[in-house]
Formats: C-alpha cells, structure tokens, sequence
C-alpha cells in the first residue's frame, strides 16, 4: 500500500516546469547513478544517500536551471523532514561534479551532523533579518564545502572542478567610495566584508588559483581601512579552519556558532537532527532548541534554495552559489 505521503509526493512531480525531469526516491537514485556513469565511488555515494532519505529524496534536472543546488526541507510545526532534492543544472561541462558536491552535502546529515533551524536577530536589526540569514547560510555552506573537499577528490573527481569558477574581478577600492557604500549598520556591513574576504580565501583554498587569493587580499586591505578588527577576525577564522575542526557532530553546533559570534552574525538558537527510524525512513528531532529571549525576534527556516516563503515555515536560499 502506497502513503499519502508519498502520493503527494507523486502529485507534484506533474508540476515540473518546461524541460524539466523529475524523480522520487529509487527512481531518483537510478536516474543520479545514470550521470555519475564513469565515477563509481560516486555511485555508490549516489546509493547510500537514498538509502537514507529513500521517498524523501526528489531529483529534478533541466538545462534551463542556472545552477545546480540542493534543498533540504523541513517543516517547523511540528517538525518533520518534507524532501531532500536535488536540482541539476545540464549542459554544463561539470554535471557529474556538481551533482557529486551535492550528493556530500546530503550525506553530511546522514553522517549525524545538525541543521541549524533557529536564528535569533535583535529587535534593532529586524529589518536586516534577511540579510543575516543568508549569511548564516553562508557560513553553513563554506564550513561544509572544508568538509566536503577531500570527499570530493576522493570520488575521483579534480579538485579544481569542486566549486563553479568565475572570472569576475571586483574593485574593492571602489567600494570605499561615498558614492558606493551601502547604507548598512556596521553591525550589518563589517560581517559582509568579512564574507567578502573569505569567499575568495576559500574559493583558493577548495581547489582555486592565484587569483582568487588575490581578490581575498584586496578585500581585507581595503575592507580594513573601514573597519581594522577585520584582519584579526578573519585571521582568527583561519586558525580555526587549519587545526581541522567540524568533524565531531556533537561540537558542530558550537563551532558554527563560535563562527557566527566571530563576525558578528547572530547564532543559531535552534538545532535539528535527522535520525534514521526504519530503512530509508529518517525522522527530524529537535535539539536544544533555546526559548525566544526578550529582546529578540526569532524566525525559523529549513535548508532550502527556494527563496519563496511559504505558510508555517521561513524557507530561505542556501548560499551553496558555486555548487
């Protein structure tokens, strides 16, 4: 006999978009291990995913996607995993190696390692809600790509095909002009230059060249001049990365926290976990989730690309760009 879970599952496979190919559990991972051909132990990634999520699992591919993402989807009240999808992105030369990053990425809460689900933003900064969130996401993502980069080689994959590439080069003397600044708090704006200056330190650091390290010094000098705390942060950030920290589950929760409260983005408050309750039937759990404190506003959301909101839930993107 077939859930209502999973028939409604089936229904929205029928509201695919133009040029649109959608899977549901065993035929997704069949459809996964048809674009990994050539790369077994990737294949075999392909296998253990499902064999986690099994009807959770939704692969969706089309060349009218403009990037490969994946979205995991929870719901808040009560809590529960909705789907763990993919979104490939064709006629790309680095389809098997995107899908693979994504791939690690879902294997991730398989291995026992928490979703942040809770943020609290101070009342003053409400305004700004979004912004943190994306980078709490943000910190999620590159905290998880350090994890994920040697998986990746591993696979048989070039470490240089781990992130998409781009050429675009930013003038960041520009940006201290009157003329260019944001209009951001510095309580918004240092956390951004922050983030500035790491995505292109670990864009060298996960298989990039010379450049991206240029880019990463030429953001911490001219983001110093505004604010002179940044070389130390940022310092501060690599020392943790280098002595190979986020390995042990139970610590993960706290050292991205200790990440966020570096840089000055509010901490996750909330913390989830996917625990397996039979074959490929895993289950969400809460953990330590902190009542809203006075002062705050608290919002939840799931690990989702999907920048729509939706009723009962605060899904917003997750910032894997270059996936």
């Amino acid at each position: 006999m077939i859930s209502p879970s999973l028939e409604n599952k089936k229904a929205e496979l029928s509201h695919c978009g133009p040029g649109e190919r959608t899977f549901l559990g065993a035929e997704a991972q069949h459809e996964i291990s048809q674009r990994l051909s050539g790369f077994p132990l990737a294949q075999q990634l392909s296998h253990e995913v499902y064999d986690f999520y099994g009807n959770h699992l939704l692969f969706t591919e089309s060349r009218n996607f403009t990037s490969t993402i994946f979205t995991l989807r929870l719901g808040h009240d009560p809590i529960a995993l909705k789907s763990a999808e993919i979104q490939l992105q064709l006629g790309t030369e680095r389809v098997a190696e995107a899908l693979a990053h994504e791939l690690l990425h879902l294997r991730l809460f398989n291995l026992g390692f928490p979703l942040g689900e809770f943020v609290q933003v101070p009342f003053q900064f409400v305004h700004y809600a979004r912004d943190f969130i994306g980078m709490c996401h943000w910190v999620l993502n590159v905290v998880q790509h350090e994890m994920n980069y040697q998986s990746f080689i591993a696979l048989g994959f070039d470490k240089s095909h781990f992130l998409v590439r781009s050429n675009e080069v930013i003038d960041y003397r520009k940006q201290l002009r009157p003329e260019f600044q944001n209009g951001f708090p510095a309580q918004v704006d240092f956390p951004r230059w922050c983030i500035e200056y790491l995505r292109h330190f670990f864009a060298a650091r996960h298989g990039g060249d010379g450049d991206s390290l240029d880019q990463a010094q030429d953001a911490l000098a001219y983001g110093s001049r505004l604010y002179p705390q940044l070389r130390l942060v940022t310092g501060e950030i690599r020392k943790g990365f280098e002595i190979a920290v986020f390995k042990e589950p139970s610590q993960y929760p706290s050292q991205v926290n200790f990440l966020l409260e570096l840089m000055g983005i509010p901490k996750f408050t909330g913390w989830a976990l996917l625990e397996p309750s039979a074959p490929r039937m895993p289950v969400a759990v809460r953990l330590d989730v902190e009542s809203a404190k006075r002062g705050f506003w608290q919002k939840s959301f799931a690990l989702s690309r999907n920048s729509d909101d939706h009723p009962g839930s605060w899904e917003m993107p997750f910032l894997d760009t270059q996936a």
